[in-house]
């Protein structure tokens, strides 16, 4: 009985032993992430299980949203460069990777064009509130011609630069917001070839 009795209190003392030292490793992280954006989890959650069902990290942080039957990549490029202007942010260029790649190949590639929109206003919020935002700039979406002939757009998921760590202050989330909402307004209505 004795020798269950210490075996047990040592089982004991190791899980606390265990405890303490698992906390002194974690605890300052709990911590910091107690003070993230109140949709963080959400945000990670949903990039877990992209990640999850793909196992491919690009994957699991971009929106994709694949052109209509009938619009052709024109079509959505020219809708794109419309809505961009009605939302007044600036196109700020436009990479033919897909002709570059046959023009040095001689090889016919599959089409892929990168758009860039920049709303320069909030670009330089967004920086001024950290230097490393400026890696996001400016917002690209890329027009993908996949393996099987279909079109697609996809663009980085804002989510995680609005809501992956502490709160923006209340303005420059404002203005981040909007620049989700124009974003997916232009990839949405390129898309559809809508005007």
């Amino acid at each position: 009985m004795g020798l269950i009795r210490n075996l047990l209190t040592l089982i004991g003392l190791a899980t606390v032993a265990g405890a303490a030292y698992l906390w002194t490793i974690i605890g300052p992280d709990l911590q910091a992430i107690s003070k993230f954006d109140p949709q963080a989890k959400n945000v990670y959650a949903t990039m877990f299980k992209g990640l999850a069902a793909t196992g491919k990290s690009a994957d699991a942080t971009v929106w994709k949203i694949p052109l209509e039957e009938d619009i052709s990549w024109e079509d959505a490029e020219e809708a794109m460069r419309f809505v961009a202007n009605e939302h007044n942010i600036k196109n700020v260029g436009e990479l033919p990777l897909s002709e570059q790649v046959t023009l040095m190949t001689g090889e016919e590639q599959r089409f892929l064009k990168i758009y860039q929109f920049c709303n320069p206003l909030t670009a330089a919020k967004m920086v001024d509130y950290s230097d490393a935002f400026s890696a996001y700039l400016p917002c690209r979406i890329a027009m993908v011609e996949d393996k099987n002939g279909q079109f697609n757009l996809y663009s980085l998921n804002m989510d995680m630069m609005i809501h992956g760590g502490t709160p923006l202050p209340p303005d420059l989330l404002e203005a981040a917001n909007d620049v989700k909402t124009i974003m997916l307004d232009i990839m949405k209505r390129g898309a559809a070839g809508e005007f």
